[in-house]
C-alpha cells in the first residue's frame, strides 16, 4: 500500500517518503506516523530499530492513554510524549468518560456521543488541536524533535488511531516542507484506505444500528475513518486567523524562515 513501512502489529503505519513537494521529494525512511504501538511485535520493533533506525518516539496522546497503553522501549530510541490534548481540557470530561475512552468493551456510541457533546468531535476538532496552548506546546516540541534529528536516523510520531492528531502533525511538517494543499489532503485521507476494512464492518453495523443519520458520519470517524473538511477547516483556520499555514508555523509555533530552512535541507532530496 502506498507509502506503507510494512509493520504487521501497527495500524495505519506509513511514511511520509516519497512524497513530492515543491519539486523535490522528501526523503524515505525518516519520517513515519502510526496508530498506537502498544502492540508492537518482537519483530517489528527489530525492523524499527535496525532498519528505521528511530531517534525518538513521539506520543501524541492524552496521559490516560499513554498510561494504560504505554509506548514500548526501542533500543537506542527515546520516548517523547506531547500530549496535543488532555481530559482536563473539557469541562464535561468526568472518571466515566476517562473509563470508556480506555474500555475496548465500551459502548461506542456512547463515548461518541459524549466526546461530541464536550468538544472532542466536531468539525473545528482539529483547530482546536492548533490553537489551544496544550497543542501548540505540543506541536512545538515536535518540530524541535524534528530539527534536531541526527543524520540517518528517523522520528516516529503517533496517537491512539494515528489519524487525527497524528495527521495534524504530518500537515504541519508537509506544510513547512512546502507541500500543497492536494499533497496534504492525499495524505491525511489515505487512512481510510489503511482502514478500510474495519471500516467496511462499521458500516455494515451502522445499517441496522440505532443511530440519527447526523450521527453516523461521527460514528465511521470514531471507527478510524477521517474527514476531508476536518482537515481543510483546520487549513483554512490558520489563513484567517494568522495569514497563512506558513505564517501559523512561525507566530504560534516558532518555525521561523531559518528552521524552515533547516527542514527542507534535512528532508529533501531531488532522488528521495
Amino acid at each position: 500500500m502506498e507509502q506503507s513501512i510494512n509493520l504487521s502489529s501497527v495500524g495505519n503505519a506509513r511514511e511520509l517518503g516519497g512524497l513530492e513537494v515543491a519539486g523535490q521529494v522528501i526523503k524515505k525512511g525518516c519520517l513515519l506516523r502510526t496508530a498506537a504501538l502498544s502492540g508492537l511485535s518482537k519483530e517489528d520493533s527489530v525492523i524499527l530499530e535496525k532498519e528505521y533506525h528511530v531517534f525518538a518516539i513521539v506520543d501524541l496522546r492524552m496521559s490516560l492513554e499513554r498510561h494504560v497503553t504505554p509506548d514500548p522501549v526501542i533500543p537506542g530510541a527515546k520516548n517523547l510524549f506531547l500530549p496535543v490534548m488532555e481530559g482536563e481540557d473539557y469541562d464535561d470530561f468526568d472518571e466515566e468518560t476517562a473509563r470508556m475512552l480506555t474500555d475496548p468493551n465500551a459502548d461506542r456510541f456512547e463515548l461518541i456521543k459524549k466526546s461530541y457533546d464536550m468538544g472532542m468531535m466536531g468539525d473545528d476538532l482539529y483547530v482546536d488541536f492548533l490553537f489551544s496552548e496544550r497543542g501548540k506546546a505540543a506541536y512545538g516540541a515536535f518540530f524541535k524533535c524534528l530539527l534536531e534529528l541526527p543524520e540517518g536516523r528517523s522520528v516516529l510520531w503517533h496517537c491512539t488511531d494515528g489519524k487525527d492528531r497524528t495527521g495534524v502533525a504530518s500537515m504541519l511538517i508537509l506544510t513547512a516542507l512546502g507541500a500543497d494543499r492536494e499533497t496534504i489532503l492525499k495524505d491525511y485521507m489515505l487512512t481510510n484506505k489503511y482502514n478500510e476494512k474495519k471500516l467496511k464492518m462499521a458500516e455494515a453495523g451502522l445499517k441496522h444500528a440505532p443511530i440519527p443519520d447526523d450521527l453516523k458520519e461521527l460514528a465511521l470517524f470514531g471507527a478510524g475513518a477521517v474527514i476531508e473538511r476536518y482537515m481543510t477547516n483546520a487549513m483554512d483556520a490558520m489563513t484567517e486567523r494568522c495569514g497563512s499555514p506558513m505564517e501559523y508555523l512561525s507566530t504560534e509555533l516558532g518555525v521561523g524562515v531559518d528552521e524552515i530552512e533547516k527542514l527542507r535541507n534535512k528532508f529533501l532530496s531531488t532522488h528521495g
